[in-house]
């Protein structure tokens, strides 16, 4: 939760609502009693590079993947998110693994576990197999689409990191439209952006501060925020818990992941605490992005503004003032697996479908990019179906064959270090921090947790020095948390090949 202490406004003489409330536009209201945003699980990534292909089913053809350079452009340039698609090439047949496993069943101690919490093994779908690409350890029950909850999060980040590219940057520009005239504006001032996931406090400083630079300290207009980038409709609220943070939506102006709170004085010399942000709300991002331009433009930098908030398109003619870059992707997906960040990775999935499919981002867009970018590799999973690319989704469907051989070509990709670098490490950090502590650091892993749903799938190398993908996609509407120590169990079944002569088998 970021509390920020409003000091600077006690000059204003007056709260921060009721400043709020002077200026925003009509309809338009702070939320009270919101929840901060620090999400529950996320996903993993590799990085194959992208081959090229002429062919009549895909007509956004994707050049090269770019990095965009943290630099100002002049009025009138090419907005840095409008960068043509990535070019995907066709990897010709279906090169996803069909047959059988050395073993076609689950291991006898691991059938037992389960039905001793009452699990029925079916449940239960497993896929065990080399890196390298030779036959499976084990196939089980593999080819049932299951819900994946948060494994999920592997298929979006792969697809980001072969669609936008590791070093993707995502900009959010600055805008001023209108004359000036000494240190008055006489227009708006507009905020426009591509999805960054991480925008937050210090990245919004920086723009206001270029503003600042120009001259600027009166506004003779409103402050404007342009959200059009992305058009995704409001989700329900997963189990009906609309206030939970795992449940924040995205935005193409996602601020501090909806979760900022302010504690200032009024004029009475009182504290007063609000948290303005509502993760399921896209009025109150507003509302608090506008909180925190009071706070800085007015507070921190002795400007004024005597319009009021509005939500519209970067209108004709508007001059450019400067472009704030996000970090690389590479570095954002770090955050997004280890600690399984929802709103990060729908924000992700919307980013790959802009850039594929043209602005405005929608999850249909990012599905078609996912689903470009898995043939693009050879994969073609026909029970692969997605609506937020988070995995928190009561619809979402992979077989567990599906995840494994996806892993099994990232491993074999030129992005395999940013996914090996991003990915929870068993026994150390990020949400496997706490399970199978004798098997500390041999493996990297996503987790998956929903009601009814418990799934596993990462790389774990065994004792005997083979590196395999394993993964684990149990539904049950009987599932608990104990449910783990039977995945655990089965984890150390492949670790502990040597001891059992079908897992000794290279």
């Amino acid at each position: 939760m970021r509390i920020l202490h409003i000091g600077a406004l006690l000059m204003l003489a007056t709260s921060l609502a009721a400043c709020s409330s002077q200026n925003v536009q009509p309809n338009t209201a702070l939320a009270s009693n919101g929840d901060t945003h620090a999400q529950p699980e996320l996903f993993e990534v590799s990085q194959p590079q992208p081959t090229t292909r002429s062919t009549q089913s895909q007509p956004y053809i994707q050049q090269q993947n770019q990095q965009i350079a943290s630099t100002n452009r002049e009025n009138n340039s090419t907005p840095a998110a409008q960068i043509t698609p990535t070019q995907l090439g066709s990897a010709g047949a279906d090169k996803t693994y069909r047959g059988q496993g050395r073993l076609n069943r689950l291991p006898d101690n691991i059938a037992s576990s389960l039905r001793l919490r009452g699990l029925p093994e079916q449940n239960l779908g497993a896929y065990v197999r080399p890196v390298s690409g030779a036959q499976p350890l084990l196939v089980a029950y593999a080819d049932t689409p299951r819900n994946p909850a948060s494994t999920m999060k592997l298929v979006t980040t792969y697809t980001a990191l072969g669609v936008l590219g590791p070093n993707y940057r995502w900009p959010t520009e600055i805008y001023t439209t209108g004359n000036q005239m000494g240190d008055t504006l006489q227009g708006d001032v507009v905020i426009k952006g591509y999805g960054n996931p991480n925008f937050g406090e210090q990245d919004f400083r920086q723009l206001l501060q270029a503003l600042r630079a120009q001259g600027v300290r009166n506004i003779n207009g409103n402050f404007v925020v342009d959200k059009s980038y992305f058009n995704v409709p409001q989700q329900a609220a997963i189990d009906n818990n609309v206030n939970a943070d795992y449940n924040a939506q995205p935005e193409a102006l996602l601020y501090n992941e909806r979760g900022s709170c302010y504690e200032m004085r009024n004029k009475a010399g009182q504290v007063e605490r609000m948290c303005p942000i509502k993760p399921r709300n896209g009025s109150d991002l507003n509302a608090n992005l506008f909180a925190d331009f009071w706070r800085i433009w007015v507070g921190e930098m002795s400007g004024t503004l005597n319009g009021g908030l509005q939500v519209q398109s970067v209108p004709a003619g508007a001059k450019l003032v400067n472009t704030q870059y996000s970090s690389p992707l590479r570095d954002i997906i770090v955050e997004i697996n280890k600690e399984s960040n929802n709103v990060k990775a729908r924000q992700l999935l919307l980013s790959a479908g802009a850039k594929q499919f043209g602005a405005p981002g929608t999850t249909q867009k990012g599905a078609g990019a996912v689903g470009q970018w898995l043939e693009s590799r050879g994969l073609r999973f026909s029970n692969l179906k997605i609506e937020n690319g988070s995995g928190l989704s009561r619809i979402e469907r992979i077989s567990t064959r599906e995840m494994g051989e996806m892993l099994v070509d990232a491993y074999n990709s030129p992005y395999r270090d940013d996914l090996m670098r991003s990915m929870a490490v068993l026994g150390t950090d990020g949400t496997v921090k706490n399970r199978l502590k004798n098997l500390t650091g041999r493996g990297k892993f996503k987790t998956g947790t929903l009601r009814d749903v418990r799934a596993l799938a990462g790389y774990l190398t065994a004792a005997n020095g083979q590196t395999y993908v394993v993964a684990l996609l149990h539904n049950d509407a009987n599932i608990r948390a104990t449910a783990k120590e039977a995945h655990d169990d089965l984890v150390e079944w492949v670790y502990y090949g040597s001891q059992n002569n079908v897992a000794s088998a290279q």
